[in-house]
């Protein structure tokens, strides 16, 4: 029985220093609104990002701009959060860039966007779902697309796994879209805003990315289970015990 007591005491004392180790972590900061896309990248542009929610955002870059065409450098696109409120996609958090990608007849102008998603400590919850919203405006035959690419993990380059599209053109107004993937605790997404003027305009001024989760068990139920397996391992014993008195 004394070694069954010293057992449980040690399982305590180790449950009780990874608690203490848990709360003295260093907090992740919170992801500003109002600032550039260039602040994000030499801010968050390794892997320690910014919280919102209980997601991180990290491994922030850009590649660009190119074309003919207006396109806005790091310093010219400006990050807000998505705090769950977003009208399309309501309750999922994410990222919002402001910046003017413009195209006149027979230009062109492009960007990508990169960065890194992550659940907060592995959650209660996995990534399950990527949607878009473009803010944008066609006139003739212009067009206005954003393509998104995800890969499961932070893995740059990314090889698309999963993708997204929306596109403005004529008839063709599909500004926002999502796709279901298999959950994973961390994505990585690299989206491409493309403007083409062709006999017309075009024009993108507002970019959302928004993230849904899953649920995966509580911790509180993992510990139920647990600590049942503890309570019936220790009766177990002592019948065992009993038995051989």
């Amino acid at each position: 029985m004394r070694n069954v007591v010293t057992k449980f005491a040690i399982f305590v004392a180790c449950a009780m220093a990874l608690s203490l180790f848990t709360a003295c972590a260093t907090p992740v900061p919170t992801c500003p609104d109002g600032s550039s896309l260039a602040f994000y990248i030499a801010t968050y542009g390794g892997n320690s990002g910014c919280q919102i929610g209980d997601k991180i955002f990290s491994n922030f870059g850009y590649t660009g701009p190119s074309g003919t065409g207006t396109a806005p450098t790091p310093a010219g696109i400006t990050v807000d959060t998505i705090d769950g409120t977003n009208i399309v996609f309501p309750g999922d958090i994410g990222l919002s860039f402001n910046g003017t990608w413009d195209a006149g007849s027979g230009l062109m102008a492009d960007g990508n966007i990169a960065f890194a998603v992550t659940v907060v400590g592995g959650g209660s919850q996995l990534i399950e779902d990527a949607g878009i919203v473009q803010s944008a405006g066609v006139t003739g035959n212009g067009k206005a697309e954003v393509t998104e690419n995800g890969c499961s993990g932070a893995v740059f380059p990314c090889t698309a796994t999963w993708g997204v599209v929306t596109v403005q053109q004529g008839q063709t107004d599909s500004f926002a879209n999502d796709t279901i993937f298999s959950p994973t605790g961390t994505i990585s997404v690299t989206k491409d805003i493309n403007v083409i003027g062709n006999n017309g305009t075009a024009s993108i001024t507002n970019v959302i990315d928004v993230f849904s989760q899953t649920p995966v068990p509580e911790p509180r139920t993992l510990s139920l289970f647990l600590g049942l397996g503890l309570f019936g391992g220790l009766a177990l014993r002592k019948k065992f015990q009993s038995a051989r008195g």
